[in-house]
């Protein structure tokens, strides 16, 4: 599975660094390549798939079943029953061991690398931290003190009143109201 792997990857490095139009011929020897490689990864996926069935029934989680069988097998052999439980239980504790070697053995050497979490983390806070940052107004300097209203002017108080001619005094214009 690898290795056809590797040479549809070399294939289209050389495609890609030779840069020069692809002829009829040249499409044509990749395409034949790109099929055999896609046969050899069904072929090698399917096989892999039968194996792992095949390994299922042997993988299985022991049951009740289990232990009554290792229980019988301790009283026919002349053991006692206790025996035989302290058996299965050594038994279960090497199923565990041997499932989690072969899940380990599946998943290879890849390990998952945990600092592009970290980063993202470190980008949505350095994002968040700029808008809040950006939302931030200055702080308004404080207005001045007003000054004190100047005081009337002696001249208005002293103003004549207007002369009624016998009509009822009216507003002035500046002060009606619409």
């Amino acid at each position: 599975m690898s290795r056809a792997t590797a040479q549809a990857v070399e294939t289209a490095d050389k495609l890609v660094t030779e840069g020069v139009k692809q002829g009829r011929r040249a499409q044509k020897k990749l395409a034949k390549k790109t099929e055999l490689t896609r046969k050899e990864l069904k072929k090698s996926s399917k096989a892999a798939r039968q194996e792992a069935l095949a390994r299922l029934s042997e993988l299985r989680k022991p049951g009740r079943k289990a232990k009554k069988a290792a229980i019988k097998a301790a009283k026919a052999a002349g053991e006692s029953k206790r025996r035989g439980k302290k058996d299965f239980k050594a038994a279960k504790k090497d199923f565990y061991a041997a499932l989690s070697e072969a899940k380990s053995a599946a998943k290879g050497t890849r390990s998952r690398r945990k600092w592009p979490w970290l980063l993202g983390l470190v980008v949505v806070g350095a994002g968040a931290a700029y808008a809040l940052r950006s939302k931030q107004e200055p702080p308004v300097a404080p207005a001045p003190p007003k000054a004190t209203p100047p005081a009337p002017k002696p001249a208005e108080a002293a103003k004549p009143a207007p002369q009624a001619n016998g009509k009822a005094p009216s507003a002035a214009p500046a002060e009606k109201k619409n």
